[in-house]
């Protein structure tokens, strides 16, 4: 919950190819690109696909190949020794993140947990999940009446519906103007609305120009990090997690009851709700604020955490478990501060959650943590405090076992490659996380390893009992993946930065550690992409790690 205080087919192939074959193709076609681990994957599906002669040429080179009904297959399972791979014994090449055709310029994402040697996890929104039904509401109001109660906003604000078709992770405030953008995958506007009331097309040009653009939301799209903190914080937000999305709704009724009465001057030139919403959200999710009743958020976490957290699956449970007997090394890395990490944890994974990690690190002031060399500070697990003055030296390993606060990355991965007996840079290290600027873009970019982003929304094309569509579902901004046949935002960043893109945890436990996922498509949805992304122009570069 840090990004709510500061301020973002392809198909298996048949077991019985022969390694020998694999290699050569792949030397014969990426011999001037970087070194690459090619599978069997990597040639027979694109085989599938190619003309008469690419298929002579699999049934000349494959003969044992097992009928035309495998070809198509989402996993494969294999054991380390079928990958001619000890488990003390690192690769020192760099992986593909695809399953690479070496016979046609194709490629479809694919995810080997068997690949990497550390495995981390955000808590909100990917180890744990909320209760959407009942949280939305919860921030929702308790955002109304700071507002009303502390920043002297009109009482009418408090009697403005809860409309959950106003909802949708990835919007950008346009604090200064009053309005809520949606994006494409180029930052062009979508679609707009001023207060509640969606903008036409024709008014979206008058406002931002022909290109329908923004500077601030263009200066994002090209760093995101640019606008984190500093004066762009102070005109815009991006809404990128279930901790921020009620604010949309806030946000826009509240202009809307400037605007009501604004009177004879007419509406404000530059709106200030921004800069009083966004205290309104610093002082609910502070965690000066966790037990001392001042947050009405955390006021009602604590009374009834069962009401807002779901608990976890015990297959989620035992394939953590998996994860830890197949000698991989597990971190735990959250911005929630280790007494309401403490709390949601203990709902969601039981009393003893801690033992599931090798490390865990909370209040982690994410996305600075993968930028930046910040201190570790030792943590008091049983008062659930940071300690002061224990701050670690940046040639200091972490201990196993403990918790920490705050810190960096390099410290981490430093500290784990030890724990291996690696040297950090064969270390290879892979984290999964909701939020697609903090846990994903941030991590590939600027520290260099590879990502799994969750995205909730995918349950609304997977599953017809999800019980949150009421919630995630927009009439209003449509699908969260697109606008018509134009990607979003969010969905150009998911296939660029991540190496594939799942609904959620419970969907990677459905498979074993030791099995593979393969997608069906090159920007990493997994299985599938989405529906309504079918038409669109969507289109990749990688730009995965290669630690």
């Amino acid at each position: 919950m840090q990004s709510a205080v500061r301020r973002l087919s392809v198909c298996q192939l048949a077991v019985g190819v022969r390694a020998s074959t694999t290699r050569a193709a792949a030397t014969k076609n990426f011999q001037l690109q970087k070194v690459y681990k090619q599978t069997q994957t990597d040639v027979l599906c694109q085989l599938r696909k190619s003309c008469s002669r690419s298929a002579l040429l699999a049934q000349k080179s494959i003969p044992e190949l097992i009928g035309v009904n495998q070809l198509c297959r989402h996993t494969h399972t294999h054991t380390l020794s079928q990958r001619g791979i000890s488990k003390g014994k690192a690769c020192a090449a760099q992986y593909s993140r695809y399953s690479a055709s070496t016979i046609m310029n194709s490629y479809c994402k694919e995810l080997d947990l068997m690949d990497y040697d550390i495995i981390g996890f955000d808590l909100d929104g990917t180890l744990l999940r909320y209760n959407l039904q009942e949280m939305t509401p919860l921030i929702y109001n308790v955002l109304k009446k700071y507002l009303v109660e502390v920043k002297g906003y009109s009482p009418a604000l408090l009697s403005k519906d809860l409309d959950m078709d106003f909802f949708q992770k990835g919007l950008m405030l346009d604090g200064v103007r009053g309005n809520v953008l949606k994006l494409s995958n180029e930052a062009t506007i979508l679609r707009a609305s001023h207060g509640t009331r969606l903008l036409s097309d024709e008014e979206i040009e008058n406002i931002y120009g022909a290109e329908r653009r923004w500077d601030m939301a263009t200066a994002f799209y090209n760093n995101p990090l640019s606008t984190w903190n500093g004066p762009a914080s102070e005109q815009m937000r991006t809404l990128l997690d279930y901790f921020d999305m009620p604010s949309a709704l806030v946000f826009a009724q509240a202009v809307d009851v400037v605007d009501d009465e604004s009177g004879p001057a007419g509406k404000p030139k530059e709106y200030k709700v921004w800069g009083d919403l966004l205290e309104a959200l610093m002082h609910n999710y502070s965690r000066d604020n966790f037990s001392n009743d001042s947050s009405l958020y955390f006021k009602a976490m604590r009374a009834e955490p069962h009401r807002y957290v779901l608990p976890s699956s015990a297959k989620l449970l035992a394939w953590l478990e998996q994860l830890r007997n197949a000698d991989k090394k597990l971190f735990l890395l959250t911005g929630s501060n280790i007494d309401f990490a403490d709390l949601t944890a203990t709902q969601a994974l039981g009393p003893d959650w801690r033992n599931y990690f090798d490390f865990i690190v909370t209040y982690a002031k994410k996305p600075g943590f993968f930028t930046q060399k910040r201190a570790y500070l030792n943590v008091d697990d049983v008062a659930k405090r940071e300690l002061p003055n224990t701050e670690l030296s940046p040639m200091e390993y972490l201990q196993p076992g403990k918790i920490y606060a705050q810190g960096n990355w390099h410290q981490l991965h430093q500290s784990m490659a030890k724990l291996l007996h690696k040297d950090a840079s064969k270390a290879r290290a892979l984290y999964f996380g909701d939020n697609i600027i903090q846990d994903i873009y941030t991590p590939v970019k600027h520290s260099g390893f590879d990502t799994v982003a969750i995205a909730e929304e995918l349950f609304l094309m997977e599953a017809k009992d999800y019980p949150f569509k009421a919630v995630l579902y927009s009439k209003f901004w449509g699908p969260y993946f697109n606008n018509g046949c134009t990607p979003t935002l969010w969905s150009g960043f998911i296939a660029n930065y991540a190496q594939i893109c799942i609904s959620s945890m419970d969907q990677m436990a459905q498979t074993a550690p030791t099995e593979r996922l393969v997608c069906n498509n090159v920007n990493g949805f997994y299985p599938m992409v989405p529906k309504s992304l079918e038409c669109s122009n969507l289109t990749t570069s990688w730009y995965g790690g290669c630690v």
